[in-house]
């Protein structure tokens, strides 16, 4: 009996070993089978026009190699090997005819790609990443759908949606909600990434850079000088309101605004509009004399008729005016930089002249001051 139960045993154990050697023979031979399934898929898909499906099939069979384990049959560890090799090939092969160019709205009329706004990207708005991938064929050019894009930033951080896919139009595109920083240029970049089995390929060599620059800070400032009664007759920029553009030029020389010298003078209409905040008006004003600038600095100071001096029925030569005198700087796009308070100073001569003159003059320096005293303030707001 103790025999037989031996026997049997020796037995169970034989069946166990060959059944575990029959069903490792056979997943080993799925595994080749199954790597050469996607080689042909992958080669029936690129034919088709469908790259993208033909890279997630070599993918595919470098996942299945990663997985297997190795090969103790000499012939079948070659035939893996080269079917490994041959996905490798073909993976770069067909990279290398994939390209992402850049959105439509990206391009300049010149055909090179333009930057965007680090301040608008920060909010949200302004352009965002966009890439179209398209295959280069020997015949010609196809736009390439489903594809998976990756965007990151190559330089600075933010919150960004990390992926998308190529629609019909092999367009796909990305969404920055915020940036950590807005002081310094950003880099965001789209790659073809590749999934397949839990492998990941990337192709660096098919991606599109993004560049977003800080804005420049060029401005121009226009002043004008005249009674509250109306506008300045005076044209605002020109020659009557010199003076102040000087002082406000010595005051805002701490505040990083590259001022650019007023050559054109603007017509009293259009200053006033773009003091109210009047696109049109900011953007004549940003783009006059053929050099455009990012931001305006409007001054406008307004004095009161002036005003005798009565004391006890009895007229003096002593006259006064008070004067106004508003600031603000706008951004090219018609945003508010700052407003500054409404100054309001007292002006004294002997002649009616001279009193509006002493006003004028008791404006200009009290701007100057203002301004000179927020620089800090200013320049936090150009950022």
């Amino acid at each position: 009996m103790k025999d037989y139960l031996k026997k049997l045993w020796i037995f169970g154990i034989l069946v166990f070993v060959a059944g575990s050697s029959f069903l490792f023979s056979v997943q080993e031979q799925d595994v080749l089978t199954s790597m050469e399934s996607l080689m042909k898929a992958s080669q029936d898909a690129f034919d088709t026009n469908h790259p993208v499906e033909a890279l997630k099939h070599l993918v595919g069979i470098l996942a299945l190699n990663d997985e297997a384990s190795a090969e103790i049959d000499a012939n079948r560890k070659s035939r893996r090997a080269e079917l490994v090799r041959r996905a490798d090939q073909k993976i770069t092969e067909i990279g290398a005819r994939l390209t992402l160019e850049a959105g439509d709205e990206w391009i300049k009329e010149d055909g090179t790609q333009r930057a965007g706004n680090v301040r608008d990207l920060a909010k949200g708005g302004g352009l965002m990443p966009v890439v179209r991938l398209v295959v280069n064929y020997d015949f010609g050019k196809a736009v390439v759908a489903d594809a998976p894009i990756r965007f990151a930033f190559v330089d600075g951080l933010g919150d960004i949606t990390l992926t998308g896919t190529t629609d019909a139009n092999g367009i796909a595109s990305t969404v920055v909600r915020s940036l950590s920083r807005t002081d310094k240029p950003v880099l965001i970049r789209a790659m073809l990434v590749i999934s397949n089995r839990g492998k990941t390929r990337a192709f660096p060599e098919v991606h599109r850079d993004f560049a977003y620059l800080l804005p420049a800070r060029t401005a121009r400032i226009f002043a004008s000088e005249g009674p509250a009664s109306a506008m300045s007759a005076n044209t605002a920029g020109n020659s009557g309101a010199a003076p102040l553009v000087d002082n406000i030029s010595r005051a805002l020389n701490g505040t990083g605004l590259d001022l650019l010298p007023t050559e054109s003078a603007l017509d009293p209409k259009t200053f006033a509009a773009a003091l109210q905040g009047d696109l049109g008006a900011i953007q004549r004003a940003c783009n006059l004399g053929g050099t455009s600038v990012s931001y305006l600095v409007l001054a406008d100071v307004q004095y009161d008729p002036p005003r005798q001096m009565v004391l006890n029925g009895k007229a003096y030569n002593i006259f006064t005016s008070t004067a106004r005198a508003q600031i603000r700087i706008v951004r090219s796009n018609g945003t508010v930089a700052i407003t500054r308070p409404l100054i309001s100073v007292k002006g004294q001569g002997g002649t009616e002249a001279a009193a509006i003159q002493s006003a004028l003059m008791e404006a200009r320096k009290a701007v100057e001051q203002d301004l000179a005293a927020h620089v800090d303030e200013i320049k936090a707001a150009l950022d």
